[in-house]
Protein backbone atom coordinates (compact mmCIF):
# COMPACT_ATOMS: atom_id res chain seq x y z
CA UNK A 1 0.00 0.00 0.00
CA UNK A 2 2.52 2.36 0.91
CA UNK A 3 4.21 1.71 -2.71
CA UNK A 4 0.65 2.25 -4.34
CA UNK A 5 0.17 5.69 -2.42
CA UNK A 6 3.68 6.36 -3.86
CA UNK A 7 2.84 5.96 -7.35
CA UNK A 8 -0.42 7.69 -6.85
CA UNK A 9 1.18 10.58 -5.83
CA UNK A 10 3.08 11.15 -8.70
CA UNK A 11 0.02 10.48 -11.14
CA UNK A 12 -1.96 13.10 -8.99
CA UNK A 13 1.06 15.66 -9.07
CA UNK A 14 1.36 15.06 -13.01
CA UNK A 15 -2.05 16.34 -13.49
CA UNK A 16 -1.88 19.15 -10.55
CA UNK A 17 0.86 21.09 -12.48
CA UNK A 18 -0.86 20.12 -16.30
CA UNK A 19 -3.46 21.94 -14.56
CA UNK A 20 -3.58 26.25 -15.80
CA UNK A 21 -4.94 26.84 -11.89
CA UNK A 22 -2.77 23.83 -10.23
CA UNK A 23 -5.82 22.13 -8.97
CA UNK A 24 -5.35 18.94 -7.34
CA UNK A 25 -7.47 15.98 -8.46
CA UNK A 26 -10.62 14.74 -6.54
CA UNK A 27 -10.22 11.15 -5.20
CA UNK A 28 -12.76 10.20 -7.58
CA UNK A 29 -11.27 11.92 -10.77
CA UNK A 30 -7.66 9.95 -9.73
CA UNK A 31 -9.68 6.99 -8.83
CA UNK A 32 -10.55 6.97 -12.95
CA UNK A 33 -7.18 7.81 -13.80
CA UNK A 34 -5.18 5.24 -11.88
CA UNK A 35 -7.64 1.89 -11.50
CA UNK A 36 -6.41 -0.04 -14.31
CA UNK A 37 -3.29 -0.27 -12.78
CA UNK A 38 -4.21 -0.91 -9.52
CA UNK A 39 -6.17 -3.53 -10.80
CA UNK A 40 -3.50 -5.17 -12.67
CA UNK A 41 -0.75 -4.76 -9.99
CA UNK A 42 -2.15 -5.31 -6.52
CA UNK A 43 -4.69 -8.75 -6.12
CA UNK A 44 -6.86 -6.91 -3.66
CA UNK A 45 -10.61 -6.21 -3.54
CA UNK A 46 -11.37 -3.14 -5.40
CA UNK A 47 -12.02 -1.24 -2.94
CA UNK A 48 -8.98 -1.00 -1.75
CA UNK A 49 -8.22 1.38 -4.27
CA UNK A 50 -10.00 3.63 -2.59
CA UNK A 51 -8.26 4.91 0.89
CA UNK A 52 -4.87 4.78 -1.67
CA UNK A 53 -6.51 7.56 -3.14
CA UNK A 54 -7.76 9.75 -0.56
CA UNK A 55 -4.46 9.37 0.80
CA UNK A 56 -2.73 10.56 -2.09
CA UNK A 57 -5.03 13.38 -2.28
CA UNK A 58 -4.88 14.33 1.56
CA UNK A 59 -0.96 14.49 1.53
CA UNK A 60 -0.63 16.47 -1.61
CA UNK A 61 -3.03 19.06 -0.48
CA UNK A 62 -1.35 18.94 2.80
CA UNK A 63 2.17 19.75 1.76
CA UNK A 64 0.76 22.31 -0.33
CA UNK A 65 -0.92 24.03 2.53
CA UNK A 66 2.45 23.84 4.70
CA UNK A 67 4.83 25.15 2.27
CA UNK A 68 2.84 28.74 1.04
CA UNK A 69 1.10 26.73 -1.87
CA UNK A 70 4.15 24.82 -2.88
CA UNK A 71 3.84 21.61 -4.98
CA UNK A 72 6.04 19.22 -4.94
CA UNK A 73 5.57 15.20 -4.19
CA UNK A 74 5.98 14.58 -0.83
CA UNK A 75 7.72 11.42 0.53
CA UNK A 76 6.07 8.65 1.76
CA UNK A 77 8.25 6.65 4.98
CA UNK A 78 5.14 5.55 6.44
CA UNK A 79 4.16 1.70 6.64
CA UNK A 80 0.58 2.18 6.55
CA UNK A 81 -2.93 0.65 5.15
CA UNK A 82 -6.04 2.55 5.44
CA UNK A 83 -9.21 0.11 4.86
CA UNK A 84 -12.97 1.63 4.31
CA UNK A 85 -15.71 0.71 6.40
CA UNK A 86 -17.32 -1.28 3.50
CA UNK A 87 -14.05 -3.66 3.69
CA UNK A 88 -14.31 -4.87 7.49
CA UNK A 89 -16.52 -6.17 9.87
CA UNK A 90 -16.10 -6.20 13.89
CA UNK A 91 -17.31 -9.74 14.58
CA UNK A 92 -17.50 -11.78 18.46
CA UNK A 93 -14.43 -9.50 19.22
CA UNK A 94 -12.46 -10.17 15.78
CA UNK A 95 -11.97 -7.82 12.69
CA UNK A 96 -12.49 -9.62 9.54
CA UNK A 97 -11.03 -7.62 6.81
CA UNK A 98 -11.67 -8.71 3.45
CA UNK A 99 -8.72 -9.25 1.11
CA UNK A 100 -10.48 -10.55 -1.81
CA UNK A 101 -13.97 -11.88 -2.15
CA UNK A 102 -14.41 -14.42 -0.29
CA UNK A 103 -10.71 -14.39 1.46
CA UNK A 104 -10.58 -12.86 4.77
CA UNK A 105 -7.90 -12.14 7.74
CA UNK A 106 -8.85 -12.20 11.00
CA UNK A 107 -7.66 -9.28 13.67
CA UNK A 108 -8.33 -9.58 17.62
CA UNK A 109 -9.71 -6.56 19.01
CA UNK A 110 -8.66 -5.31 22.57
CA UNK A 111 -11.73 -4.34 24.27
CA UNK A 112 -9.76 -2.94 27.23
CA UNK A 113 -9.87 0.34 26.27
CA UNK A 114 -12.80 2.45 28.86
CA UNK A 115 -14.40 4.53 25.78
CA UNK A 116 -14.31 0.92 23.82
CA UNK A 117 -17.97 0.14 25.06
CA UNK A 118 -19.18 3.19 24.13
CA UNK A 119 -17.84 3.65 20.87
CA UNK A 120 -18.53 0.42 19.61
CA UNK A 121 -22.18 1.02 19.68
CA UNK A 122 -21.55 3.53 16.82
CA UNK A 123 -20.70 2.42 13.08
CA UNK A 124 -17.46 1.22 12.30
CA UNK A 125 -15.96 4.17 9.90
CA UNK A 126 -12.37 3.24 9.46
CA UNK A 127 -9.18 1.02 9.93
CA UNK A 128 -5.63 2.32 10.05
CA UNK A 129 -2.99 -0.86 10.05
CA UNK A 130 0.85 0.12 10.66
CA UNK A 131 3.39 -2.56 11.25
CA UNK A 132 3.03 -1.89 15.15
CA UNK A 133 -0.95 -1.72 15.89
CA UNK A 134 -4.39 -1.38 14.69
CA UNK A 135 -6.41 1.27 14.73
CA UNK A 136 -10.40 1.12 15.00
CA UNK A 137 -12.09 3.83 13.67
CA UNK A 138 -15.99 4.32 15.33
CA UNK A 139 -18.64 7.55 14.09
CA UNK A 140 -20.82 8.02 17.37
CA UNK A 141 -23.94 9.90 17.30
CA UNK A 142 -24.51 9.63 14.19
CA UNK A 143 -28.25 9.63 13.42
CA UNK A 144 -29.23 10.04 17.29
CA UNK A 145 -31.00 13.40 16.63
CA UNK A 146 -34.54 13.49 17.88
CA UNK A 147 -37.24 15.22 16.04
CA UNK A 148 -37.66 18.97 17.40
CA UNK A 149 -41.09 20.48 18.74
CA UNK A 150 -41.66 22.66 15.49
CA UNK A 151 -40.39 22.85 12.18
CA UNK A 152 -38.96 25.73 10.28
CA UNK A 153 -38.74 25.52 6.19
CA UNK A 154 -36.69 27.21 4.54
CA UNK A 155 -36.56 28.09 0.66
CA UNK A 156 -32.92 29.42 -0.10
CA UNK A 157 -32.24 31.83 -2.80
CA UNK A 158 -29.88 33.86 -4.05
CA UNK A 159 -30.71 37.27 -2.14
CA UNK A 160 -32.70 35.58 0.57
CA UNK A 161 -33.70 33.14 2.76
CA UNK A 162 -37.50 32.70 3.24
CA UNK A 163 -38.70 30.84 6.51
CA UNK A 164 -42.15 29.85 7.44
CA UNK A 165 -42.65 27.89 11.04
CA UNK A 166 -44.97 25.66 12.14
CA UNK A 167 -45.74 23.92 16.03
CA UNK A 168 -46.66 20.03 16.05
CA UNK A 169 -46.71 19.45 19.74
CA UNK A 170 -50.54 19.42 19.96
CA UNK A 171 -50.58 19.50 15.70
CA UNK A 172 -49.58 21.28 12.99
CA UNK A 173 -50.23 25.27 13.23
CA UNK A 174 -48.51 27.97 11.18
CA UNK A 175 -46.34 30.20 13.56
CA UNK A 176 -44.35 32.80 11.62
CA UNK A 177 -43.02 33.76 8.53
CA UNK A 178 -39.58 35.65 7.91
CA UNK A 179 -37.04 36.92 5.32
CA UNK A 180 -33.58 36.96 5.83
CA UNK A 181 -31.59 39.34 3.07
CA UNK A 182 -28.44 37.32 1.74
CA UNK A 183 -27.78 41.02 -0.19
CA UNK A 184 -24.68 41.76 1.43
CA UNK A 185 -23.28 38.10 0.35
CA UNK A 186 -24.41 38.78 -2.94
CA UNK A 187 -22.73 41.91 -3.10
CA UNK A 188 -19.60 40.63 -1.53
CA UNK A 189 -19.60 38.13 -4.53
CA UNK A 190 -20.13 40.83 -7.26
CA UNK A 191 -16.83 42.89 -5.86
CA UNK A 192 -14.78 39.98 -6.34
CA UNK A 193 -16.04 39.18 -9.35
CA UNK A 194 -15.32 42.70 -10.71
CA UNK A 195 -11.73 42.60 -9.12
CA UNK A 196 -11.05 38.97 -11.32
CA UNK A 197 -12.46 40.45 -14.55
CA UNK A 198 -10.16 43.52 -13.82
CA UNK A 199 -7.21 40.95 -13.28
CA UNK A 200 -7.92 39.28 -16.29
CA UNK A 201 -7.60 42.21 -18.06
CA UNK A 202 -4.82 44.18 -16.86
CA UNK A 203 -2.26 41.79 -15.61
CA UNK A 204 -0.10 40.42 -19.04
CA UNK A 205 2.10 37.75 -16.86
CA UNK A 206 0.15 34.65 -16.28
CA UNK A 207 2.18 33.16 -13.63
CA UNK A 208 1.20 36.89 -11.64
CA UNK A 209 -2.49 36.72 -12.43
CA UNK A 210 -3.46 33.28 -11.81
CA UNK A 211 -1.66 33.50 -8.17
CA UNK A 212 -3.90 37.18 -7.99
CA UNK A 213 -6.96 35.35 -9.23
CA UNK A 214 -6.50 32.80 -6.47
CA UNK A 215 -6.08 35.68 -3.65
CA UNK A 216 -9.06 36.62 -4.36
CA UNK A 217 -11.24 33.75 -4.84
CA UNK A 218 -9.47 32.55 -1.46
CA UNK A 219 -10.67 35.87 0.19
CA UNK A 220 -14.08 35.40 -1.29
CA UNK A 221 -14.34 31.79 0.12
CA UNK A 222 -13.23 33.46 3.56
CA UNK A 223 -15.74 36.13 3.09
CA UNK A 224 -18.64 34.00 2.74
CA UNK A 225 -17.87 31.17 4.92
CA UNK A 226 -17.56 33.85 7.56
CA UNK A 227 -21.20 35.46 6.96
CA UNK A 228 -22.82 32.13 6.54
CA UNK A 229 -21.38 30.93 9.88
CA UNK A 230 -22.83 33.94 11.76
CA UNK A 231 -26.20 33.39 9.97
CA UNK A 232 -26.21 29.56 10.67
CA UNK A 233 -24.90 29.89 14.89
CA UNK A 234 -28.37 32.79 15.08
CA UNK A 235 -30.84 30.76 13.18
CA UNK A 236 -29.80 27.67 15.68
CA UNK A 237 -29.28 29.84 18.67
CA UNK A 238 -32.80 31.61 18.36
CA UNK A 239 -34.60 28.22 17.74
CA UNK A 240 -32.97 24.98 19.62
CA UNK A 241 -36.26 23.14 20.13
CA UNK A 242 -36.91 23.37 15.95
CA UNK A 243 -36.09 20.74 13.60
CA UNK A 244 -34.91 22.53 10.07
CA UNK A 245 -37.01 21.64 6.29
CA UNK A 246 -34.77 21.89 3.23
CA UNK A 247 -34.60 20.98 -0.47
CA UNK A 248 -32.66 18.70 -1.26
CA UNK A 249 -30.42 21.03 -4.17
CA UNK A 250 -28.15 18.07 -5.19
CA UNK A 251 -27.61 17.83 -8.31
CA UNK A 252 -28.83 20.86 -9.22
CA UNK A 253 -25.76 22.59 -10.86
CA UNK A 254 -25.29 19.56 -13.05
CA UNK A 255 -28.77 19.75 -14.12
CA UNK A 256 -28.32 23.63 -15.70
CA UNK A 257 -24.80 22.18 -17.79
CA UNK A 258 -26.47 19.16 -18.96
CA UNK A 259 -29.81 21.29 -20.01
CA UNK A 260 -27.60 23.85 -21.33
CA UNK A 261 -28.92 26.98 -19.56
CA UNK A 262 -27.53 30.57 -19.80
CA UNK A 263 -24.00 31.05 -18.65
CA UNK A 264 -25.20 34.07 -16.15
CA UNK A 265 -27.25 30.99 -15.06
CA UNK A 266 -24.89 29.02 -14.26
CA UNK A 267 -22.50 31.56 -12.92
CA UNK A 268 -24.92 32.09 -10.36
CA UNK A 269 -25.89 28.78 -9.74
CA UNK A 270 -22.04 27.81 -9.59
CA UNK A 271 -21.05 30.31 -6.98
CA UNK A 272 -24.67 29.83 -4.52
CA UNK A 273 -23.54 28.22 -1.16
CA UNK A 274 -26.74 26.73 -0.52
CA UNK A 275 -25.06 23.25 0.57
CA UNK A 276 -22.25 25.05 3.19
CA UNK A 277 -25.57 26.52 4.65
CA UNK A 278 -27.07 23.65 4.95
CA UNK A 279 -24.71 21.58 6.54
CA UNK A 280 -23.97 24.38 8.73
CA UNK A 281 -27.16 24.67 10.38
CA UNK A 282 -27.46 20.65 9.83
CA UNK A 283 -24.49 20.46 12.12
CA UNK A 284 -25.24 23.26 14.89
CA UNK A 285 -28.51 22.46 15.44
CA UNK A 286 -29.33 19.78 18.38
CA UNK A 287 -32.43 18.14 16.19
CA UNK A 288 -32.92 16.37 13.26
CA UNK A 289 -32.52 17.86 9.49
CA UNK A 290 -34.98 17.06 7.21
CA UNK A 291 -34.77 17.25 3.43
CA UNK A 292 -37.72 16.93 0.94
CA UNK A 293 -37.81 16.80 -3.04
CA UNK A 294 -37.37 20.22 -4.40
CA UNK A 295 -39.57 19.36 -7.69
CA UNK A 296 -42.59 21.55 -8.10
CA UNK A 297 -42.48 24.03 -4.62
CA UNK A 298 -43.17 27.11 -6.86
CA UNK A 299 -45.45 25.50 -9.19
CA UNK A 300 -48.10 24.07 -7.18
CA UNK A 301 -50.23 26.14 -4.51
CA UNK A 302 -49.60 24.82 -1.48
CA UNK A 303 -53.09 26.23 -0.25
CA UNK A 304 -55.26 24.66 -2.68
CA UNK A 305 -53.55 22.39 -4.66
CA UNK A 306 -53.80 24.03 -7.71
CA UNK A 307 -51.33 25.06 -10.88
CA UNK A 308 -49.48 28.40 -10.07
CA UNK A 309 -48.37 30.87 -12.47
CA UNK A 310 -45.54 33.30 -12.63
CA UNK A 311 -46.47 37.07 -13.83
CA UNK A 312 -43.47 38.24 -12.61
CA UNK A 313 -40.55 37.06 -11.26
CA UNK A 314 -41.14 37.54 -7.63
CA UNK A 315 -44.58 36.35 -7.83
CA UNK A 316 -46.79 33.64 -7.89
CA UNK A 317 -50.55 33.89 -8.70
CA UNK A 318 -53.06 30.93 -8.02
CA UNK A 319 -56.19 30.79 -10.66
CA UNK A 320 -57.84 28.69 -8.13
CA UNK A 321 -57.16 30.79 -4.95
CA UNK A 322 -57.38 33.87 -6.79
CA UNK A 323 -54.64 35.24 -5.31
CA UNK A 324 -51.31 36.87 -5.75
CA UNK A 325 -48.35 35.18 -2.98
CA UNK A 326 -44.79 36.01 -2.63
CA UNK A 327 -43.11 33.28 -4.52
CA UNK A 328 -40.27 32.85 -2.28
CA UNK A 329 -42.33 32.65 1.30
CA UNK A 330 -44.87 30.21 -0.31
CA UNK A 331 -42.28 28.15 -1.65
CA UNK A 332 -41.10 27.93 1.87
CA UNK A 333 -45.19 27.04 2.73
CA UNK A 334 -44.86 24.01 0.27
CA UNK A 335 -41.63 23.06 2.24
CA UNK A 336 -43.19 22.82 5.50
CA UNK A 337 -45.77 20.70 4.12
CA UNK A 338 -43.54 18.04 2.62
CA UNK A 339 -41.52 17.95 5.76
CA UNK A 340 -44.59 17.43 7.74
CA UNK A 341 -45.49 14.34 5.54
CA UNK A 342 -42.15 13.44 5.21
CA UNK A 343 -42.32 13.35 9.13
CA UNK A 344 -45.04 11.39 9.49
CA UNK A 345 -46.84 13.99 10.80
CA UNK A 346 -51.02 14.34 10.47
CA UNK A 347 -51.76 15.43 7.22
CA UNK A 348 -51.61 19.26 7.26
CA UNK A 349 -54.21 21.23 5.11
CA UNK A 350 -53.47 24.47 4.92
CA UNK A 351 -56.72 26.37 3.74
CA UNK A 352 -58.96 24.40 6.48
CA UNK A 353 -56.67 25.68 9.13
CA UNK A 354 -57.19 28.37 11.70
CA UNK A 355 -53.78 29.79 11.87
CA UNK A 356 -53.76 30.40 7.41
CA UNK A 357 -56.78 32.59 8.30
CA UNK A 358 -54.47 34.79 10.56
CA UNK A 359 -50.90 34.41 8.23
CA UNK A 360 -52.41 34.66 5.06
CA UNK A 361 -51.39 38.22 4.82
CA UNK A 362 -48.13 37.73 5.31
CA UNK A 363 -47.82 35.24 2.35
CA UNK A 364 -49.19 37.50 0.06
CA UNK A 365 -47.54 40.28 -2.42
CA UNK A 366 -47.74 43.14 -1.32
CA UNK A 367 -48.93 44.73 -5.01
CA UNK A 368 -51.54 44.17 -6.48
CA UNK A 369 -51.59 44.50 -10.18
CA UNK A 370 -47.96 42.92 -10.64
CA UNK A 371 -48.71 42.65 -15.06
CA UNK A 372 -49.12 46.21 -14.85
CA UNK A 373 -46.47 48.90 -16.09
CA UNK A 374 -44.16 49.47 -13.32
CA UNK A 375 -45.25 47.08 -11.39
CA UNK A 376 -42.65 44.86 -9.91
CA UNK A 377 -39.97 46.73 -11.63
CA UNK A 378 -37.75 47.52 -8.68
CA UNK A 379 -37.66 43.89 -7.67
CA UNK A 380 -37.19 42.51 -11.63
CA UNK A 381 -34.20 45.07 -12.26
CA UNK A 382 -32.21 43.89 -9.19
CA UNK A 383 -32.86 40.35 -10.00
CA UNK A 384 -29.58 38.58 -11.99
CA UNK A 385 -31.46 36.71 -14.31
CA UNK A 386 -35.41 36.64 -14.72
CA UNK A 387 -34.96 32.98 -15.35
CA UNK A 388 -32.82 32.49 -12.52
CA UNK A 389 -35.83 32.73 -9.65
CA UNK A 390 -38.00 30.63 -12.27
CA UNK A 391 -35.84 27.65 -12.34
CA UNK A 392 -34.59 27.39 -8.78
CA UNK A 393 -37.79 25.83 -7.60
CA UNK A 394 -39.38 23.67 -11.28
Amino acid sequence: MRDAVRYVLQVAYRGAVADERHRILSPIALRREVREWFYSHYDYARHHINPVCRAAVSMLRSYRRNHHGELRIPEVRRLAMRVDGELFRVMDGRIRMTLQPNRYVWLPVNASNKHYQEYSRGRASELLITNSKVCLTFVVGEGKKPLGDKLIAQDLNFKSVDSTSAGIGSGPALESVMTESLKKMVQVQDDFSRRRRALQKHVENPQKRAKKLEETRGRQRNRIKDALHKLSTRTARENPGASFVFEDLKGIRRTSREAKKSKRLRTYLNRWPYRLYQSMVEYKSPNRTVYVSPRGTSSECPVCGGKLEHPAWAVSRCGTCGADYDRDRLASLAILCRGLRLCGLTPFAVSADASWEQMRDEYSYPRSTPEAAGAGGTDAASAPNLDVYTKIHV
